[in-house]
């Protein structure tokens, strides 16, 4: 580690220091600014907002990490215990290799990626996940990744642990956006954030299930939780680590009753449980092991794909994640049955990059190769997509 970094390791404590001393009269956002711009976090580069064109995700990962505190970085990066699980949701993609179709007479310029998902019409099924704290990366934070995932009509799921309000995330675009709830242990404090939620415009809810635990990696764990830790946008900041982790079905139709809205459940990697969520009324399901950040030794969830799809049997979109780096990942995913994926850690590396225009540029990096893949395919429409474009490896 050079003496530059060094010095930055040293300030984080600082840093978190001085955040406890801001008045909490001010609005979360001055406190954002004031935490991006103190001396723990000097070399994100405040307000950045330029156009990148992606090749790589992991050209992209290198870059963010080359202006991201040690902390932050692994914070973002690394998955939960010894990272099984985070290398297999790579790994197991090299599983299912491409079948193509030729001599179809398809033409790239004619190939439309659009879906429609919960009555939203969409140009692409390339999602942003919901994931918190993106002030940690950029001052703007998330207001940044809306404008950003707007320019190419991308969906946003919102984390309720973003560092920039609901309401000032909402306001930031015009693209399609949902609302993802972390449930407090105070269910009126829940209640009112999703009456917050429906208020400000977003058309559903995501519960996530998997994340009920305080899991971290071995490296994160050593470098003592060195990152700087900003106030939650949408909770008061004693209630920062208040989620409830007793999650039941009540909880589900708790959701539903106040807000209305159609209820996605995010974080399932067994057949029966999606087979319950469809039972249960879930709007849709989403096939996730959180990026392997919770329970390591958890399957790939492109592993689980195929049975989870056979449970559903098309009662119910389904959305993919934990895994995705590149177009023909998509490509696969959609031939195996998901509806449309979220991406998340190449949505960070991408905001740290070039802000909005990072975003934007992700959206196109990803879109760009599933419109490849399929003109190879030999498919026009993602409906033409099928199990019978993809097959195990070896086979």
């Amino acid at each position: 580690m050079d003496s530059s970094r060094r010095e930055m390791m040293r300030f984080v404590g600082a840093g978190v220091a001085s955040m406890a001393a801001l008045s909490v009269v001010g609005s979360a956002q001055a406190q954002v600014t004031a935490e991006a711009n103190s001396p723990s976090v000097t070399i994100i580069r405040k307000g950045i907002n330029k156009e990148i064109e992606v090749f790589n995700i992991d050209i992209l990962e290198a870059q963010a990490k080359a202006v991201l505190p040690e902390g932050s970085y692994v914070f973002i990066a690394d998955g939960n215990g010894e990272q099984w699980t985070l290398h297999e949701n790579r790994r197991a993609f090299g599983d299912y290799v491409f079948n193509p179709h030729r001599m179809g007479g398809i033409v790239r310029e004619k190939i439309d990626t659009s879906i429609t998902i919960l009555d939203e019409k969409l140009p692409h099924p390339i999602f942003v996940a919901p994931f918190g704290s993106h002030g940690l990366v950029h001052p703007e934070g998330e207001v940044a990744t809306a404008e950003g995932a707007a320019k190419l009509g991308g969906l946003l799921c919102v984390s309720s642990a973003s560092t920039r309000s609901l309401e000032d995330i909402a306001k930031a675009s015009k693209g399609p956006k949902w609302f993802q709830m972390y449930l407090d242990t105070d269910v009126g404090l829940s209640k009112e954030i999703l009456q917050r939620a429906r208020d400000a415009g977003f058309k559903a809810i995501i519960l996530t299930v998997d994340a009920i635990g305080q899991s971290t990696s071995d490296e994160y764990a050593r470098l003592g939780h060195a990152r700087p830790w900003l106030p939650y946008g949408n909770f008061p900041p004693e209630r920062a680590t208040s989620f409830k982790t007793d999650l039941s079905w009540s909880d589900f139709d708790m959701i539903r009753n106040v807000t209305g809205l159609p209820v996605v459940i995010k974080g399932l990697t067994r057949p029966e449980d999606a087979a319950a969520a469809v039972k249960a009324g879930a709007a849709a399901v989403q096939v996730s092991n959180h990026g392997g950040r919770q329970l390591d030794g958890t399957p790939a969830t492109i592993t689980v794909l195929p049975k989870i799809v056979d449970a559903v049997q098309g009662s119910v979109p389904i959305i993919f994640d934990s895994g995705i780096r590149r177009g023909m990942d998509v490509a696969k995913v959609l031939a195996l049955g998901a509806n449309a994926v979220a991406v998340g850690r190449p949505a960070w590396w991408a905001l740290t990059v070039g802000g909005a225009g990072g975003i934007a540029g992700l959206m196109d990096f990803f879109h760009r190769e599933l419109v490849e893949s399929m003109l190879h395919l030999g498919v026009e429409k993602i409906a033409a997509l099928g199990r019978e474009h993809v097959q195990r490896a070896g086979a």
